[in-house]
């Protein structure tokens, strides 16, 4: 039996590494207990399915004071009043049948006065060790909506970086986001040995600061057409084909 490719497991093989635990947020199985202590903490939450794709599943809730609560589902809003009544809603209607994980939520920078994130790919040819870099692009948020998964537009990384809303110095960003992702991609291939493309999701805070969102092992390349410069998405199939 192979080893789980779920979010939890990635993590948790992550959070060993201690080069690549400071890029990520802070995460747990969920139960009452770590919904409370993660929103507690930080105000906000992501809740997410162990195993999906696409955003599908997946509901931020973030407290609004006053033991209020607001859910964020696609691009809908609603708040819930009371704790007991708040957990009970986010159990009974979002998370009855499958394992989910609760996500410290990063506040991703904007672009335009929308947030954004980054997909990396990172590759390596048949039978070779070295892993590269083949493309990376920004998913800029539709309005009203908190995640990326249903991008507004597709623009390159350096275009996003260029036109964000930083607070805090930002000289060799990109090179740094390289580097993290080859090292993502070299740690976790000792894991999952035969994978040679892995399709991370990088979050950057107004700070500048780098946050591994995740590391997917079977990402879509398709998103990559949008892109004006048609070698990236070339480099990407060829790595792919080997």
């Amino acid at each position: 039996m192979g080893i789980s490719t779920g979010k939890w497991k990635k993590y948790q093989l992550m959070k060993k590494n201690e080069k690549l635990s400071q890029y990520l947020p802070e995460t747990y199985l969920l139960n009452e207990n770590t919904f409370w202590h993660t929103i507690g903490k930080y105000g906000a939450v992501m809740i997410k399915p162990t195993k999906g794709y696409m955003g599908k599943g997946i509901v931020q809730v973030a407290s609004k004071g006053k033991e209020q609560y607001e859910f964020h589902v696609l691009e809908k809003s609603y708040v819930v009043e009371g704790r007991e009544k708040t957990f009970e809603h986010l159990m009974k209607d979002y998370c009855l049948k499958k394992h989910y994980i609760v996500q410290q939520k990063i506040p991703l920078v904007t672009v335009k006065g929308a947030p954004y994130d980054l997909r990396v790919m990172v590759q390596r040819r048949k039978n070779q060790y070295d892993w590269t870099v083949t493309g990376k692009l920004a998913k800029v948020a539709a309005k009203g909506f908190v995640l990326t998964n249903y991008p507004k537009y597709l623009i390159t990384a350096e275009e996003a970086i260029k036109h964000s809303s930083f607070k805090a110095p930002r000289s060799h960003l990109q090179e740094e986001i390289d580097r993290i992702s080859v090292l993502t991609a070299e740690y976790l291939s000792d894991y999952y040995t035969n994978t040679r493309t892995f399709g991370l999701d990088i979050g950057l805070d107004d700070q500048a600061n780098i946050w591994i969102i995740e590391a997917n092992l079977a990402p879509s390349v398709s998103i990559f057409k949008a892109l004006k410069n048609e070698e990236v998405y070339k480099r990407i199939l060829k790595y792919r084909r080997g």
